[in-house]
């Protein structure tokens, strides 16, 4: 027997030197000494809660004692190891228990299941803004989940991000919608050019229509009265801010969503686009001995005409010159400016009351939002007369109309233009996109209309929209295919004297504009357009596009249009 076993005692040795592993004593030690530091934690959190700590103390060593004797006669290490660690993981959850129930709310220990699962959460929540389009911040400054996959609301969003994500990549100043039994079409509106966009269909569109809302804080369930809120979106093409607008009537829902309305707002007088010789008109007026009178200030619906008011009034210095403004709306407020609106309620001061009271505190310029009202035009042809300076915004297609409108509103040509001291018309087209505008030298017809000297070499610009890459063409980044990138204003500015002001109120705007050309060398619409084509800013094709179209007519009150 023993001659057997003396060849294979060294085979034995050796295979017990093997099977003999360095990790199976630091995992042991390991599990103790994590289990002893959260023992020691749990100890002083005793104390803290006056909790029985000898008797904790006591069950501790008591399942160290058991965890360890597990380990050592169970022949199997790891499942003794398992057992171990159940046993010492089980004392320390007994002590959660026990102390949570006897310790105040929201002092209590929370498995760190929880916090694994508000991580996964956190985790699937920021797997979902990855993959969205745009993301919001609600009125109230919170910021608005994104639906998982499996959420309903999710084609909500994304019908929402339809609606707002393509136009902010395409430059739209704003979006409109209008709910309707069919659905809710879309239109955006990119340098003043409106394009139509896929429609939605009822049951998601009216969803989105009413998130569109709730974001901004609006009243969801009010579809009739005008509401206005704001929210912020965030997508691909950076951040903005959005200007929601809703009202209605029996027919449905109309909603305008403006990106960045107040940055566009706020203009200087010197970048809208006034030649000099116009600037050089509107500054006499800045001069305390010139500064009473009316001065009209019209533009077509949707062609910058609160901006054009705000720039006017952010020449004369705030800080020198009492500035007050009586709007419907406040969409921009100019530093230093008291800016009011007016809301009309039942048993208030009606609008003509208001601005009379506002003009008697004796201001030095105020602007006047809307002379729609009775007796508004009155009230402020009235005051101009003898203190301030007003400057009153009409909607009109034309400066011819933009007196009449004025005329008609104060109720009699005599007084409606005594006061007047000038009349500023503008319109807004759009300017050459400056990656991809392509020059060229204009026939000599062309150059004749342009006032061009026979002979001289000038060099115009047209539309493109295309950029060389390379071997190949492609859209230009910039006006993405457009071939133009933002607007200018182009104005006709008409300062009155006495004379001028005999023949308006003889209602002969004719003779009044063509003396104003002839004597004052007043620029004339089409002239400044074609002054920008000149100068490389916009193009004849624009030129083209925006007085081809045929204008509005007059009111009858005025014998003939500008010649815009």
């Amino acid at each position: 027997m023993q001659d057997t076993l003396i060849p294979v005692l060294p085979t034995m040795l050796a295979e017990g030197m093997i099977l003999l592993s360095i990790a199976k004593p630091i995992l042991l030690v390991t599990t103790f000494v994590a289990y002893t530091r959260y023992v020691a934690r749990f100890e002083a959190d005793a104390r803290m809660f006056n909790l029985p700590v000898a008797a904790w103390n006591y069950g501790y060593i008591g399942a160290a004692i058991i965890a360890l004797a597990a380990t050592l006669l169970i022949p199997i290490f790891w499942i003794g190891w398992i057992v171990a660690i159940a046993i010492l993981a089980g004392t320390m959850l007994f002590y959660m228990n026990f102390r949570n129930a006897r310790v105040p709310a929201g002092r209590q220990f929370r498995l760190g299941v929880d916090n694994f699962a508000k991580a996964m959460a956190a985790r699937k929540n920021a797997s979902a803004e990855r993959a969205a389009s745009a993301l919001f911040t609600r009125a109230d400054g919170t910021k608005e989940p994104v639906p998982q996959k499996e959420d309903a609301t999710l084609a909500t969003y994304l019908a929402v991000e339809q609606i707002l994500v393509g136009p902010m990549s395409a430059r739209a100043s704003r979006v409109d919608l209008a709910t309707a039994q069919g659905g809710v079409a879309i239109s955006m509106l990119v340098d003043g050019v409106r394009t139509k966009r896929e429609p939605l269909a009822p049951e998601v569109g009216n969803a989105a229509v009413d998130m569109l809302k709730r974001l901004t804080g609006l009243d969801v369930s009010d579809r009739r009265r005008r509401q206005t809120g704001h929210c912020t979106i965030e997508g691909s093409t950076g951040k903005s801010k959005l200007t929601l607008t809703s009202s209605g009537s029996s027919s449905g829902q109309t909603i305008r969503i403006d990106f960045d309305r107040e940055a566009k707002l706020g203009r200087s007088i010197d970048t809208i686009g006034l030649a000099p010789a116009q600037l050089e008109v509107l500054r006499r007026l800045e001069d305390p001995k010139k500064r009473i009178g009316v001065v009209l200030v019209s533009a077509p619906v949707g062609q910058g005409l609160s901006t054009l008011g705000f720039s006017l009034i952010s020449r004369h210095d705030a800080y020198t010159n009492n500035i007050k403004t009586l709007e419907r709306e406040l969409l921009y407020r100019v530093e230093g400016v008291d800016h009011k609106a007016f809301a009309p309620e039942t048993g208030a001061e009606d609008y003509a009351a208001m601005l009379t009271k506002m003009i008697r505190r004796d201001p030095d310029v105020v602007l006047c939002g809307d002379i729609s009202e009775p007796g508004a035009a009155k009230a402020a042809t009235l005051m101009g007369m003898a203190a301030p300076l007003v400057y009153v915004l009409v909607p009109a297609d034309s400066m011819a109309t933009a007196i009449a409108t004025w005329m008609q509103a104060v109720g009699d040509p005599k007084t409606a233009t005594t006061a007047l001291v000038a009349v500023v018309h503008q319109r807004l087209m759009r300017t050459l996109c400056p990656n991809c505008k392509s020059p060229f030298t204009p026939a000599p017809e062309q150059a004749k209309k342009l006032g061009i000297p026979t002979g001289k070499q000038v060099e115009l610009f047209r539309p493109s929209g295309k950029v060389q890459v390379k071997n190949r063409v492609e859209d230009c980044p910039v006006c993405q295919g457009s071939g133009y990138f933002g607007q200018v204003g182009i104005f006709e500015v008409l300062s009155l004297d006495d004379e001028a002001r005999r023949l308006l109120s003889e209602n002969d705007f004719r003779t009044a504009y063509a003396r104003a050309v002839r004597e004052q060398k007043m620029i004339q619409l089409q002239e400044a357009a074609l002054l920008k084509v000149r100068e490389g800013v916009t193009s004849l094709e624009e030129v083209q596009r925006i007085f081809a179209p045929k204008q509005s007519a007059a009111p009858a009150t005025a014998k003939t249009t500008s010649s815009s």
